[in-house]
């Protein structure tokens, strides 16, 4: 029996007259329905494209695509495909990055499901907690859902259950190794056998490689201990020797995932895969639960002896004639073909995502500085740059530069100082001071002259003349006059010259103990300058004796120098506090000298840039 439910979910038809049903189910992959209804038949207007239908209560489906062929037994074939397809419509436009170190597979499972425009489906049950990072870009939901647990070790499946509303959705761990939970053998229930082995794709060792290009590809030697491969345990390189093949997915950014993945990949490509296609019988319904993808199954050949353990990966059931069922196990849910098809088709895939270049770029800063004050650069890590190689810097140091040496003034000035208070100064001397002046005698000669008469008054009031003439002094005697009253002497004194002997003598002076009291009054002064200017100087005029220097990073000190040139590989002093260096923000380099000083910078980074950003207008 087959349900017809509209876009809404509700029931609208039973088709009773459909026919030729089958149902291909396939292990972590979407599952599809087909069946026919005579063209006549009325309910052909209920199977519209996305309108829903179920089996016999099974999983539910979706109307696709429809072909309709008219003849003698003409019918309308209608392909369905599984509900789970409806994460195909919505889409993750741009570029996403979730999961690593805190953020489980669960919680990246959620963060697909939440971009549901309806949400559809919802997380049940996941028995994974890997801390696995992902990057999608343009993906639909389905094909990101999917790569989530293809980095997963072991067999997986994933598990839905269309019963209910919202669909749920499970991401389970097959137990391979349990108890056989069906048994098939010859003569009882198995109508066809077929084997299959294909040992012409296998692969001891492979290089996984992830986004990037040239020596800025992501590899996985950082986290495989320096090795850039994987290889086979010893039991299987023994076997079959070193076959190597590149395994190339740029959708992977972190070198743990990458490794992961890779690691499935080489656990399924190292032996050959083993398929056994087994037709079927009509089974007891029991047995026919059984039959189901991700069971356990034991294969028993009577005529050998021999048995196999596998589980079923996939199961195709037609329902009209059950004698033409069949279903698929393996010793991997994956072909060796399939795998290697993966594999070619990622290569072709990640064309369309974002790739990038290594870019280099530098910048330059020249400044005046001291010991306070340093010459700083800041430069931007944008978080496209997904690898930073190196960041390189050359400092040169030297005096510190002026390059003229006055200034101009085009105003005049007033200028005033005042003392609003008078001043008293006072000094002293001691006093006692003798100062003494010496001459050493000499003569000094009168000149001549022609005599002459001098007239006295006498006490009796009579003039008296004198008559003064030459005298001549004898030896032991002199020659005098004496004074007559009432008469005069009349001395005639001829021509002559006087002769005086200043003999040698000293004179001294003595100042005694003083002192001197100077007082200055309040005042000011007023000085004008009148407009005026200065005739600049050019030139390059130095100072300082700069010796060394030292080096910080966003404000601490890494290293100090004591040389006026060094060229340095500043990349480890960049590394942050979560052992990676800053991406989307801006960074500062320093330079303090121990002087005055002229420093010199010259920067240069080199980084793998993803081509991804914002848009520009």
């Amino acid at each position: 029996m087959i349900e017809v439910f509209d876009a809404s979910r509700r029931r609208v038809a039973i088709l009773e007259n459909a026919y030729g049903v089958s149902e291909q189910q396939r292990i972590n992959a979407v599952w599809y329905l087909y069946f026919s209804l005579p063209y006549k038949d009325p309910k052909n207007e209920y199977c519209k494209p996305f309108w829903y239908v179920r089996h016999n209560g099974g999983e539910l489906y979706r109307i696709m695509p429809s072909q309709l062929s008219v003849d003698e037994a003409g019918a309308s074939v209608y392909q369905c495909e599984h509900v789970l397809a409806t994460l195909i419509d919505n889409v993750l436009f741009g570029y996403h990055i979730v999961g690593n170190l805190g953020v489980y597979t669960a919680e990246v499972i959620q963060y697909v499901l939440n971009h549901q425009l309806t949400k559809n489906w919802m997380l049940d049950q996941c028995d994974y907690r890997n801390q696995f990072e992902y990057g999608w870009e343009q993906e639909s939901l389905l094909s990101a859902l999917f790569s989530i647990a293809s980095p997963l070790a072991g067999p997986y499946m994933w598990v839905t259950n269309t019963l209910t509303y919202p669909w749920k959705l499970s991401l389970k761990r097959l137990d391979t190794k349990g108890r056989p939970e069906m048994y098939v053998r010859r003569r009882h229930n198995m109508t066809t056998f077929q084997k299959e082995r294909d040992p012409q794709q296998i692969v001891t060792r492979l290089y996984p490689l992830g986004y990037g290009e040239g020596v800025n590809q992501l590899g996985i030697a950082d986290v495989n201990g320096g090795v850039p491969y994987l290889q086979s345990p010893k039991a299987v390189t023994d076997k079959y020797g070193i076959i190597e093949r590149v395994w190339v997915d740029r959708r992977y950014e972190d070198p743990a995932s990458l490794k992961a993945a890779a690691q499935a990949m080489l656990d399924e490509l190292q032996e050959p895969q083993l398929s056994y296609q087994i037709g079927f019988q009509e089974l007891p319904q029991s047995d026919y639960d059984k039959a189901a993808v991700g069971k356990r199954v034991r294969i028993l050949f009577s005529e050998t002896g021999e048995s196999v353990d596998t589980y079923i990966t996939e199961v195709q059931r037609t329902y009209d004639e059950i004698n033409r069922s069949a279903f698929v196990v393996a010793n991997r849910e994956t072909s060796i073909a399939s795998s290697l098809a993966d594999m070619a088709d990622r290569q072709r895939i990640e064309q369309t995502y974002a790739q990038g270049a290594t870019q280099l770029y530098s910048q330059a800063l020249q400044a005046n500085c001291d010991s306070k004050n340093g010459a700083v650069m800041d430069f931007f890590i944008p978080k496209e740059m997904r690898i930073v190689n190196r960041v390189l810097a050359k400092v040169r140091m030297g005096q510190f530069r002026a390059y003229s040496q006055s200034t101009q003034n085009q105003e005049s000035q007033v200028t005033t100082t005042s003392s609003t208070d008078s001043q008293a100064w006072t000094s002293s001397g001691g006093g006692g001071g003798t100062s003494t002046s010496s001459y050493g005698g000499g003569s000094i000669d009168t000149s001549e002259g022609g005599g002459g008469i001098v007239t006295d008054t006498g006490d009796s009031g009579i003039n008296v003349h004198w008559i003064i003439a030459s005298t001549q002094e004898a030896e032991g005697h002199s020659h005098g006059f004496s004074r007559v009253d009432s008469h005069q002497h009349r001395i005639t004194l001829p021509d002559h010259t006087h002769q005086v002997i200043v003999p040698s003598h000293t004179h001294q002076v003595t100042v005694p103990s003083h002192t001197h009291s100077v007082t200055i009054p309040g005042h000011s002064h007023t000085v004008t300058i009148p407009g005026h200017s200065h005739q600049i100087t050019h030139g390059i005029y130095k100072f300082g004796h700069p010796k060394g220097f030292s080096l910080w990073i966003n404000g601490v000190r890494q290293a100090n120098f004591l040389e006026s040139t060094a060229e340095l590989d500043i990349t480890s002093f960049l590394v942050g506090s979560g052992k990676t260096i800053p991406r989307g923000s801006w960074l500062s380099l320093e330079v303090r000298p121990d002087d005055l000083a002229y420093i010199s910078i010259d920067l240069v980074i080199q980084g793998f840039v993803q081509s991804r950003g914002d848009k520009t207008v």
